[in-house]
């Protein structure tokens, strides 16, 4: 989780800001965009003494001019209640602060609408992420999986609901950080949720964020079934991660950038 580290702005200065610098939509296509998680709080959860410090609203951190996208993290659970998703923001929207839609696990967290609309205004792609470390995506079957993807897109993108987690806000797509589970539906769930957004009135993303070890074991089946926008490999907490950078038996850039998909790769 990245914590910027300049002072916060209102969200009348971020508009100065943004119009005195103009404003650069966010492209897909480049090969240097930067995606970062927000939603855990990972620095207080281990650290939960120092409040000061904590993860910060979400137009905080949309003044970085650096990053370009952001997931959401998580929507940890495919069914927790009323039919629906549940999700877990940490310490920005939780039941302590925000109240469950009735009969749902889902909380209400309109009042981030504002705040994903300015990064949006301000050239980020915000999408939801599902899954996580602790995370339960699940389906019984192909048939399950398409009907979900009518939920998704009702709750979070262009679609329509009365229990729209995010209130007015429409999201630019969601990511797949599956981390554990069968991939039963996945591609008839991504599928369906595709035709959906062709038909939407703005582009929409689908991402994923396999962990290094390849194929990954959760979701790799479905990379190579359905197409993604972009891939997030997480080369980190696993013996193929960054730190292993000069040792070829270990990290493996190189398998998930030309085995995968790429015709060509970065000099790395």
């Amino acid at each position: 989780m990245m914590v910027a580290g300049f002072s916060c702005l209102t969200l009348s200065s971020l508009l100065l800001v943004m119009m005195a610098h103009g404003i650069v939509a966010f492209d897909m296509l480049s090969n240097d965009n930067l995606a970062v998680y927000w939603g855990q709080n990972s620095y207080g959860a281990i650290n939960p003494d120092k409040t000061a410090h904590w993860q910060k609203t979400l137009s905080y951190y949309c003044m970085d001019n650096s990053i370009d996208t952001f997931p959401i993290a998580f929507l940890v659970d495919s069914y927790a209640g009323g039919n629906l998703p549940s999700i877990d923001l940490a310490n920005i929207c939780n039941s302590g602060n925000a109240n469950y839609f009735p009969g749902t696990g889902l909380l209400n967290c309109s009042f981030l609408a504002s705040d994903i609309e300015m990064c949006q205004s301000a050239g980020k792609a915000v999408t939801i992420s599902l899954g996580g470390g602790s995370g339960n995506i699940h389906f019984q079957n192909d048939s399950q999986a398409a009907v979900y993807a009518q939920t998704i897109w009702n709750l979070f993108l262009g679609g329509k609901s009365k229990t729209r987690p995010f209130g007015s806000a429409v999201l630019d797509g969601i990511d797949m950080d599956i981390e554990g589970g069968s991939q039963t539906g996945y591609v008839s769930f991504l599928t369906a949720l595709r035709k959906h957004m062709n038909r939407g009135k703005k582009k929409y993303y689908i991402t994923a964020a396999p962990q290094c070890p390849y194929p990954d074991a959760y979701i790799g089946n479905t990379l190579n079934a359905v197409g993604f926008d972009a891939v997030y490999v997480q080369f980190y907490n696993n013996y193929c991660g960054l730190q292993h950078y000069r040792n070829p038996d270990d990290w493996n850039f190189d398998a998930w950038c030309v085995r995968m998909w790429a015709s060509s790769c970065l000099s790395y």
